[in-house]
């Protein structure tokens, strides 16, 4: 299980990078291409099993928290009324 740890947080930093840098769209593309692979992956390796679709849903998990706080640090304008 340590394998699937650096791959989250590898996801994570590349979701904090892309948070500093690129809007929302670049997340839910980065995402589903996150989730296509991982599945491909794991359905072509183990088949398809609970254990690896709550691993890919870590991964996804570890990808947007990463970008959520990139966002954060950045002070991203989400929604500027004027707060």
């Amino acid at each position: 299980m340590g394998d699937e740890m650096v791959v989250a947080a590898l996801l994570f930093l590349v979701g904090a990078l892309i948070g500093r840098s690129y809007s929302v769209m670049i997340i839910a593309m980065t995402s589903s291409v996150v989730m296509f692979t991982a599945m491909t992956i794991f359905m072509s390796v183990y088949g398809l099993d609970l254990l690896h679709v709550l691993i890919m849903l870590g991964y996804l998990t570890a990808h947007q928290a990463g970008y959520l706080l990139g966002a954060y640090l950045t002070d991203y304008p989400e929604n500027n009324r004027g707060l």
